[in-house]
């Protein structure tokens, strides 16, 4: 078995496709297609000094709970490996999953 890794090519494509992300991003910003997901709706949107605040506080909000939600999945992953070593290392028990039956 011959393991040939190729970093200057890996690399090279990581690099492709980021930049094709960002020309994907940087074509709709200068389009506006990005704008518009950030842009209140009606009965937000009628004042025109209060819809950038309402749209910053709705950008803020999804950032924040977002990360809210990435940290309880944390704490989740974290409070699941605790379970585990206790039930395998204090109390003894093996756990296996089986791979699933294949279909007839």
């Amino acid at each position: 078995m011959d393991w040939n890794f190729d970093f200057d090519g890996a690399w090279t494509s990581m690099n492709e496709q980021m930049r094709g992300l960002f020309d994907a991003l940087d074509k709709e910003a200068r389009d506006g297609g990005l704008a518009s997901l950030v842009t209140p709706v009606d009965p937000f949107n009628r004042s025109s000094v209060l819809t950038p605040i309402v749209a910053a506080a709705g950008v803020v909000s999804v950032v924040m709970l977002s990360g809210v939600a990435v940290g309880a999945m944390v704490t989740t992953v974290a409070a699941l490996m605790a379970v585990y070593y206790l039930l395998t290392a204090v109390f003894g028990y093996e756990v296996r999953f089986a791979p699933p039956a294949a279909a007839a």
